[in-house]
This record gives structure tokens, sequence and C-alpha cells, in this order.
């Protein structure tokens, strides 16, 4: 998730850095800080978290009592559910994130909003504001 939103967030820079002019202001956040304290991130953790303990349950209701290959039968489709729950969850706190660094970025007229921890020195930090915009 961690390599999603940074390869995200550098993309993004990326872009909007060459579509602008070079004296432009740029933003920068920390996405560790965000991944901690934004409401968006802990609430879809817990219902990845809650998903994964319901298809734990699953699977061992439904593989008591199976033969080894119907248990590995089973055991496949739960994980394969999970995976497309994990994805899931990856694509909103992506789109999340996207809304909330479109919007810190017009309203503090940025041209692009970088990852901190690629940022040496300078920019605005916008972490605070992205972690109150993400919904």
């Amino acid at each position: 998730m961690k390599k999603v939103l940074a390869c995200l967030m550098i993309a993004c820079a990326l872009l909007a850095v060459g579509c602008s002019g070079r004296n432009a202001a740029f933003g920068v956040v920390d996405i560790k800080k965000v991944e901690a304290e934004a409401p968006a991130v802990k609430t879809i953790r817990e219902d990845l978290q809650k998903k994964a303990k319901e298809l734990q349950e699953q699977l061992e209701k439904e593989t008591a009592g199976k033969s080894q290959e119907e248990a590995e039968k089973i055991a496949k489709d739960k994980s394969a559910q999970m995976q497309v729950a994990s994805s899931e969850a990856q694509s909103k706190l992506k789109a999340s994130l996207d809304t909330a660094l479109t919007e810190v970025s017009k309203e503090k007229n940025l041209s692009a909003v970088l990852v901190k921890d690629a940022v040496p020195s300078g920019g605005v930090d916008v972490t605070d504001d992205v972690i109150k915009k993400m919904k």
C-alpha cells in the first residue's frame, strides 16, 4: 500500500511539475503520518481486517471434515476473495488520497505535491491538510 501511494505521489508530482513554470510553489506530504492519522486509512484497514476475519471463519467452517484436496480448493477461493478485498481497499485509499491532494493543491495554489521523503528541503508541508480532507 505504501509503494502504491509513493508511486502515485511521485507520478502526480512529475506531471504537475512538467506542466508548470520553473518557480512554481510545491507542497510536500508525509505519507507515513497520513497512514497513521487519516481516519479514512483507519476505516479502510478496519474493514479489511474484518473481511479477513470473516473469510478465516468461513474457511474453518467450510473445510471441516473435507478431504485435503477439497480444503485446498476452498482455501484458494478464500485467498482470491481476500486479494479482491485488498485490491478494493487500495482503490478506495487511492481515490481518497487523490481527492484530498487535488483539493489541497488547489486551495494552496500549489503546482505539485511531492512525497516528503523524496524532497531534501523546501516545499510547503500539507500533510495535516491532506489528513483532514481524506474521507
